[in-house]
């Protein structure tokens, strides 16, 4: 006989609201090629999208590389807006994504904290962080 398929437990909404805010950060990342064309700096912020996009597909996907990625690459990324609003190119954008940086880099974090605090032996039907 077949054995029933077993569905995987939900998303955390943590999970789920940091995937969600990595894609829109993906989208308005790239979303800025339309408005200032292909600057050297917006070329960049652009690849940073699609990184994060990618990054939110993952979280999404329970890839278990994704909140380590969620930590570090939108730290790094928060530093270089800093940079580029001051520096290279005044613009909203700069001011947006590193907001959204500020809310994602701690959520990841947490979601991590709260994976490594999970007990290794916890029985199987247990929620994960992720």
């Amino acid at each position: 006989m077949n054995a029933p398929l077993r569905t995987p437990s939900p998303l955390p909404r943590a999970a789920t609201a940091l995937a969600g805010l990595l894609l829109l950060s993906g989208i308005t990342h790239v979303a800025q090629l339309a408005v200032y064309r292909h600057e050297a700096n917006v070329l960049g912020a652009a690849g940073f999208g699609a990184v994060y996009f990618m990054i939110g597909v993952a979280i999404l996907r329970r890839w278990p590389a994704a909140l380590p990625l969620a930590a570090v690459l939108p730290t790094v990324g928060g530093l270089l807006g800093v940079f580029r609003f001051f520096f290279l190119h005044t613009n909203p954008f700069s001011v947006w994504h590193v907001a959204l940086d500020l809310v994602i880099v701690p959520l990841a974090v947490t979601l991590m904290a709260r994976r490594r605090a999970q007990a290794p032996d916890a029985p199987a039907g247990a929620p994960s962080a992720l």
